[in-house]
């Protein structure tokens, strides 16, 4: 990875057993425009054929580790440790950039110094190929992990992400514990997402409404709201789905 002062940027991308998505975000990073970066794959061991994939793309990857871990977060602390660029993204396997420009439209700009995490809104794509907008907002704990970019020498300040099982949400603590003046969002979306990620689940809802709820940027009986409304939701939608 060339060195352009404060803007090159290291790409971390966690798999386990899921060699098509995986190839698929490979080919978004390898086609970014965007010269100065630095791949890193980190898979968990996976047993589908991944090794192959790994091997087609060998000299693309800058760091490739293919070993067990302790889950999501441990995996995303295994590829951190070993990035060298100023600035960090962590694009899931099934995950793609929006465009094959927007590392480029992003870091080949002047970045306010105070500026350490750049956000932006993001779209859930789902399999068949329904697209959804999502809407972030860091004011409202509302910020997704891919479409997020950041200075690596943060976790010099707030630690690396927590291991703990079964929760979910050290990426928003993560991001949360960073201050306000310090997050820039940005037009339009970094990435675009693959729908069905463990994120999406009610579980992990939770423990982000949790979150929020200690970070004072929610209350307890609005929460309770959402949680009987979600619920609601999900009831109707399998009875429907019974019916059909």
């Amino acid at each position: 990875m060339e060195n352009i002062g404060n803007n090159n940027i290291s790409i971390i991308t966690i798999s386990y057993n899921c060699k098509d998505d995986l190839e698929k975000t490979i080919q978004s990073v390898i086609s970014q425009s965007y010269i100065y970066k630095e791949y890193i794959i980190v898979d968990g061991g996976s047993s589908d054929g991944t090794e192959e994939v790994l091997k087609k793309y060998k000299d693309a990857i800058d760091i490739c580790i293919s070993e067990p871990d302790d889950g999501i977060y441990d995996a995303l602390n295994k590829g951190v440790r070993k990035a060298s660029g100023e600035w960090i993204i962590c694009l899931n396997a099934g995950d793609v950039f929006v465009s094959d420009s927007v590392l480029e439209e992003i870091l080949g700009k002047n970045i306010p110094q105070e500026k350490t995490v750049l956000y932006s809104d993001f779209c859930l794509v789902y399999p068949d190929g329904r697209r959804q907008e999502r809407t972030t907002d860091r004011n409202k704990g509302e910020i997704h992990h891919q479409n997020v970019i950041y200075r690596r020498n943060l976790h010099q300040t707030f630690g690396f992400y927590i291991v703990t099982h079964p929760y979910i949400v050290s990426d928003l603590l993560f991001f949360l514990a960073i201050p306000e003046s310090q997050h820039l969002k940005l037009n339009g979306h970094i990435a675009d997402v693959k729908a069905g990620g463990v994120s999406d689940d009610l579980w992990c809802l939770i423990q982000s409404w949790a979150t929020k709820v200690v970070y004072g940027i929610d209350t307890i009986p609005h929460i309770f709201y959402l949680y009987v409304k979600t619920k609601i939701v999900l009831t109707l939608g399998k009875l429907k789905n019974k019916l059909l």
